[in-house]
């Protein structure tokens, strides 16, 4: 029986990588119908193309001047006549069920526009450190996709071919977040599913665009405001959207922020941890006033700098931090959790 499913790995300046994805797409226990491999105008294309020699009989190989992940997305999926698709990222790896669980679970239900499973993170030299479950517990609903990107990097997802011609494939406009774009644009038309069976590696690194917080959360809230149309005068899905709204900046500058500010203090960087916590409190003083006792200090202390302090006499404020002593101070609940969360819960396109 011919595959269903055809695999798109766009490539820019990961060439050191290449040869894992491609390897990982080969080995699946259900063969794939083509595997398109594109060139996005990289700045390594000489070592690229030394790396693809031996999988040139096997691949289709596209070269275009670099225009971003999006537009090289959508050129793969030009080429592709599969009726699924994976767009596998150039520094990721599939496990060999990945093909046959994704195809199953989209066959399960015509009405699935994509699906998606587990993934194994892994260091740059593709050692695994735990398995990443995402969001478990949380609905597959459009709704559900709003308060937060359910379906986390594109590694694990399936895509009906369809489903993304629909919505016109993926949109520049939603750069570095075109993947969560995609993903609600989808959702706003068919079912999206999670299947739950481990099917990729996703690999940390010091390139990742997901480590640009400035950008991702940039992208978000306009992938978010976006969706305003969509979402008209209903209240459920204006409630999800500004919950959304809330977790990117939770997500993509409040953590950042707070965690500088701890890398500072550990580093003992006095002046600088304590221009950081003032220009933190400044900037957030609706999520540090509303709900917490005269204990708050302490625990918004505790809080930036992991440590306990049995009372207020043994904050260092002469040492430059300068916070103010606020009774009433309070962190929004899902502060609660500084660092609880996983970073690869997010969109992080190549």
């Amino acid at each position: 029986m011919q595959s269903r499913v055809s695999v798109v790995i766009p490539c820019h300046g990961q060439a050191h990588f290449l040869a894992d994805a491609i390897e990982s797409v080969l080995r699946q226990t259900v063969p794939v119908l083509e595997l398109v491999v594109v060139n996005d105008g990289s700045p390594d294309t000489a070592l690229m193309e030394r790396v693809l020699a031996p999988f040139m009989d096997r691949i289709i190989y596209i070269r275009q001047e670099n225009a971003g992940v999006a537009i090289a997305r959508n050129a793969g999926l030009d080429r592709c006549q599969a009726e699924y698709l994976i767009f596998l990222d150039s520094d990721d790896r599939l496990l060999p069920n990945a093909v046959a669980d994704g195809a199953a679970a989209l066959t399960a239900r015509p009405e699935r526009g994509l699906v998606w499973g587990l993934r194994h993170l892994v260091d740059a030299a593709g050692r695994r450190s735990r398995l990443d479950v995402g969001w478990i517990g949380a609905g597959e609903q459009y709704v559900d996709l709003l308060r937060t990107n359910i379906v986390g990097p594109p590694v694990g997802v399936m895509w009906r071919r369809s489903a993304v011609i629909d919505i016109g494939g993926f949109s520049l406009v939603a750069a570095p977040a075109e993947d969560y774009d995609a993903y609600l644009r989808i959702a706003q038309r068919h079912e999206i599913h999670r299947h739950g069976e481990t099917v990729a590696e996703y690999r940390l690194h010091g390139t990742n665009m997901s480590c640009n917080d400035a950008r991702m959360f940039a992208g978000v809230e306009e992938t978010l405001a976006r969706q305003v149309e969509w979402v008209g005068k209903d209240a459920d899905l204006r409630s999800a959207l500004e919950a959304g709204r809330r977790d990117a900046q939770h997500q993509y500058d409040w953590l950042p922020r707070l965690n500088a500010v701890r890398e500072l203090y550990h580093e003992r960087q006095w002046r600088r941890a304590g221009a950081a916590a003032v220009a933190l409190f400044g900037r957030y003083p609706g999520l540090l006033l509303a709900e917490v006792n005269q204990n708050a200090l302490r625990f918004v202390w505790r809080r930036i700098f992991g440590r306990r302090h049995s009372g207020a006499s043994q904050l260092p404020i002469n040492s430059g931090i300068g916070i103010p002593s606020t009774s009433g101070m309070s962190l929004p609940s899902n502060a609660a959790s500084v660092g609880a969360r996983s970073r690869v819960d997010t969109t992080r396109p190549s």
